[in-house]
């Protein structure tokens, strides 16, 4: 009895044993190895068939209805009553912007992001008038919509692009390119701008990331022309150094000062805004 008794614990300590080394065994096994997960990505287009918020300010569903009639002096841009030029990614970016009234008078040429679709390419025809026009073919990647950028100098606000949704976030990446209009300046020069085709002349874009407390979180450069090159296609410019951001402003800086500040007309139009979620 007393051999049986001592056979019988044997067995289930032995297969308590064995079931622990399974056990073991299983949780060392070599897992497979699995690429590290990169963000998803959300883009601001501008494009009609990515339009998710609601009635814009020109009492439509559509990013194509913010393009005003006219480059220069159209009711959105240059409004004859206190209304500011405004639009917002909803249900996608978030990313959102509001003339900055940069004069206090509720124009475009105070600085503003403006939606457009205007097509210049003969350079030597970029001016004030045509400055929603840009020199390529299309918005980025053969889009239709892209948004023009002015950086008014002296103003008192920048322009700028936030998360109305005050969800900080990282903006990844955009595409610019010069406007017609400021190519024209940067190759020929103009009544007001030198030609930047000289050593150590340039133009270039700076882009300042603030928190949610208004805190600086860093600024990015992007070169738009240098010792006489310049950008004339869509180029990537890299916004992830920022980190997470509630708001990006934006000025167009350069080496063409007077006593009023740049010389050199402030635009460039961006496109396919990719923030991080």
């Amino acid at each position: 009895m007393k051999t049986k008794r001592f056979m019988l614990a044997t067995a289930i300590v032995a297969c308590g044993c064995a079931m622990t080394l399974t056990s073991c065994e299983k949780d060392n096994a070599i897992q497979p190895y699995q690429e590290p997960q990169e963000p998803a990505l959300r883009v601001l287009t501008f494009e009609d068939k990515d339009y998710k918020a609601d009635v814009n300010i020109a009492g439509e569903k559509s990013w194509s209805s913010l393009i005003d009639e006219a480059q220069y002096g159209g009711p959105l841009l240059y409004p004859e009553d206190e209304t500011l030029y405004n639009w917002n990614d909803a249900n996608n970016t978030f990313l959102a912007h509001e003339l900055p009234n940069g004069w206090g008078d509720f124009q475009f040429w105070g600085s503003g992001m403006a939606v457009s679709n205007y097509i210049e390419q003969d350079v030597v025809k970029g001016t004030y008038m045509t400055q929603l026009s840009i020199p390529v073919a299309s918005g980025h990647n053969g889009s239709s919509n892209f948004c023009v950028v002015f950086s008014a100098s002296g103003a008192a606000i920048l322009p700028s692009l936030y998360f109305y949704d005050g969800v900080e976030r990282v903006i990844d990446h955009m595409y610019v390119v010069p406007t017609t209009y400021l190519l024209n300046s940067e190759m020929n020069g103009d009544g007001f701008a030198q030609a930047l085709t000289a050593e150590g002349t340039g133009c270039w874009i700076v882009a300042t990331g603030f928190d949610a407390n208004g805190e600086e979180t860093g600024t990015a450069r992007f070169d738009l022309a240098k010792d006489g090159k310049f950008v004339t296609d869509w180029t990537k410019f890299d916004l992830s150094s920022l980190g997470k951001v509630a708001k990006v402003t934006f000025q167009v800086d350069g080496t063409d000062k007077g006593m009023w500040g740049l010389n050199t007309p402030g635009y460039f139009a961006l496109d396919d805004v990719a923030v991080r979620f």
